[in-house]
């Protein structure tokens, strides 16, 4: 299945960490999204998280991001990487 994949960089509290990244991953799973890695380290300013989705269509990635615009305790949303099935 060729899939479209998008990697984002979250910055997330310290404080909520916990809570922001079980929303993320409800937000993931109620899309439908493929969770191709996770991975979290702390940050200078938070707790940075890296993330990369996959999805059969472009639009649920849109949407996911949107979604995670509106998470309580995430403090930046960056995307680091974009690919589209050859």
């Amino acid at each position: 299945m060729d899939d479209f994949q998008r990697n984002f960089r979250l910055r997330v509290e310290p404080q909520a960490a916990t809570d922001a990244l079980e929303m993320v991953l409800a937000i993931v799973r109620r899309g439908g999204l493929a969770l191709r890695s996770l991975r979290m380290e702390p940050g200078r300013h938070g707790v940075v998280v890296d993330l990369s989705l996959a999805a059969a269509e472009e639009d649920a990635l849109q949407l996911c991001r949107m979604r995670l615009c509106n998470v309580i305790g995430i403090l930046k949303i960056r995307e680091t990487g974009r690919y589209a099935p050859t």
